[in-house]
């Protein structure tokens, strides 16, 4: 179940995800449902603006090649979107939440991986181009098909080209030589799983500054995306109940060991539960 109506959430940014979930495959909904996860702390965001903001990217690559050949407009949306406006990672504040929030990463052009991968696949979908997102462990790219090859790229270090092998490497750096590839991992990302990576991103960077009513406002959002998921119900009721809000979190809880009886932590939660009531 679902939460009916948020409780730290901004209530335009819950309505606009929710009236995603029934189109969730389509780019439309990728870009709205990214457009609704910013409008939880960015006010006056124009989606009409965004739309045609990209719109135009697409458009200016597209005056410049004649005809579909792929590798034209490959070479051009390159060109365009990272030379010319600069789209680039945000290193030096990478754990800033703005870096998550797809207007202010067309503002500023500075953002994670994530974002600056969906931007990338609506322009080049625009032109013509087939582009899906490519979820690896900690760093996140894009796909493209180019010719009928697959061609993997790095939005986050200027449109950089990586070979599979590359992509493995920069796995072994990040988690240790360990780390096990597959080539499930390259393949396309459902739009469903796109935008909760980053809701997971921001859940990382709220709980880690400790601002809890946001985590709570993400586990919102994300239980409107996996409303069979019952453990965010109890993720939610936990954090609830961190911020003071004892009957809001012990209704959540409730409803959460209804529908898990077997849970190993029964004991603790009904414990918790029977203090959130006095």
């Amino acid at each position: 179940m679902k939460p009916s109506a948020p409780l730290c959430c901004n209530r335009a940014a819950f309505e606009l995800l929710s009236r995603q979930v029934p189109a969730i495959n389509s780019s439309d909904a990728l870009l709205e449902g990214a457009i609704a996860i910013a409008m939880h702390q960015m006010e006056n965001v124009d989606a009409t603006v965004l739309d045609k903001t990209i719109q135009s990217y697409a458009d200016t690559v597209r005056s410049r090649v004649r005809g579909p050949q792929p590798q034209a407009l490959l070479a051009h949306l390159h060109e365009f979107l990272f030379d010319e406006l600069g789209f680039t990672g945000n290193g030096e504040d990478y754990y800033n939440p703005i870096n998550s929030y797809v207007p202010a990463v067309i503002q500023t052009r500075r953002g994670l991986p994530i974002i600056l991968s969906l931007i990338y696949k609506l322009v080049a979908e625009r032109i013509g181009l087939r582009c899906w997102g490519v979820g690896l462990p900690g760093h996140f790219i894009v796909g493209v098909d180019v010719d009928g090859t697959n061609m993997l790229v790095d939005p986050f270090n200027g449109g950089r080209v990586l070979s599979t092998d590359e992509a493995h490497q920069r796995m072994r750096d990040t988690f240790g030589p360990e780390i096990e590839w597959s080539d499930e991992l390259i393949q396309p990302i459902s739009n469903l799983h796109w935008l909760t990576r980053v809701l997971q991103n921001l859940l990382h960077i709220f709980g880690a500054s400790g601002h809890y009513a946001d985590v709570a406002a993400m586990l919102e959002m994300e239980m409107v995306l996996w409303p069979k998921q019952t453990h965010l119900q109890r993720d939610l009721a936990l954090v609830l109940a961190r911020i003071g809000l004892s009957q809001p979190a012990s209704i959540w809880l409730d409803r959460y060991l209804k529908s898990n009886p077997d849970d190993p932590q029964k004991q603790d939660l009904e414990q918790l539960r029977e203090v959130l009531k006095t």
